[in-house]
């Protein structure tokens, strides 16, 4: 059976997927909105290169050729095997598990009868420890290159290469280093915003978490919630 990490973001998702990809064979797949474009590894969280290699639809693509829902979930269909194993949330990972809707261009959100039998584990965190933890994460990518990385999309953006319509430019921190770049807003006033808005994305995946992806067990569909990521370090 095909396996499934999802969780909000900073709980572990990439962490637990990079250990798996270092101690098995198991395929492992990004469906990670963000995790997609090499331009931005420091900025989406992109595993180390030691277990990258492992990966498919990591940093395979430039901010220059976007990819849309519709089209991730087309080009993951013939990929879910039940040796592989997917790593994101939302509307990404909902396209590459459940297809697309009627009209053939935007992921199915954990609506519908599943592409093929999964297990899903959620990780789920205590609340204060992953809002402290978003926050030193906020500190650690700027000590990475972060600003540097959004001076290099700055760049590519004033030269058009990159459209600015990308949705991709309204990734969380991307947005903000860029506000920042244009004269906008101080350092110190961005990497506040920055991590007020981590928090809210962490609490709106929540939510849509316990909305789509509920406990539950049948032939078709397990999902089992996890607050101790030690408790799941393998996968069969």
């Amino acid at each position: 059976m095909l396996w499934v990490i999802t969780g909000p973001t900073g709980s572990g998702k990439t962490a637990l997927a990079e250990a798996e990809a270092l101690n098995s064979k198991r395929s492992i797949f990004n469906a990670d909105a963000y995790q997609f474009y090499r331009e931005i590894p420091i900025l989406s969280n992109q595993p180390a290169e030691a277990s990258a290699k492992n990966w498919s639809f990591l940093a395979d693509r430039t901010l220059s050729n976007p990819l849309s829902a519709g089209d991730f979930g087309r080009m993951a269909a013939e990929h879910l095997q039940s040796d592989s194993l997917w790593v994101g949330t939302g509307l990404y990972l909902g396209a590459a598990l459940y297809g697309l809707d009627s009209d053939g261009r935007k992921g199915t959100p954990f609506q519908s009868k599943a592409r093929v039998p999964f297990k899903m584990c959620v990780l789920d965190p205590d609340r204060k420890e992953l809002y402290r933890s978003l926050d030193k994460r906020v500190d650690d990518m700027m000590k990475k290159g972060a600003l540097d990385e959004a001076r290099n999309v700055q760049r590519l953006m004033e030269r058009g290469s990159v459209a600015v319509s990308n949705p991709v430019l309204k990734a969380i921190g991307l947005k903000h280093l860029l506000l920042h770049l244009g004269g906008t807003v101080g350092l110190e006033e961005t990497l506040r915003l920055w991590k007020r808005d981590t928090r809210r994305l962490a609490k709106r995946q929540w939510t849509w978490l316990r909305k789509f992806c509920p406990p539950t067990r049948s032939e078709q569909v397990q999902i089992e919630w996890i607050s101790n990521l030690a408790s799941r370090r393998a996968f069969p």
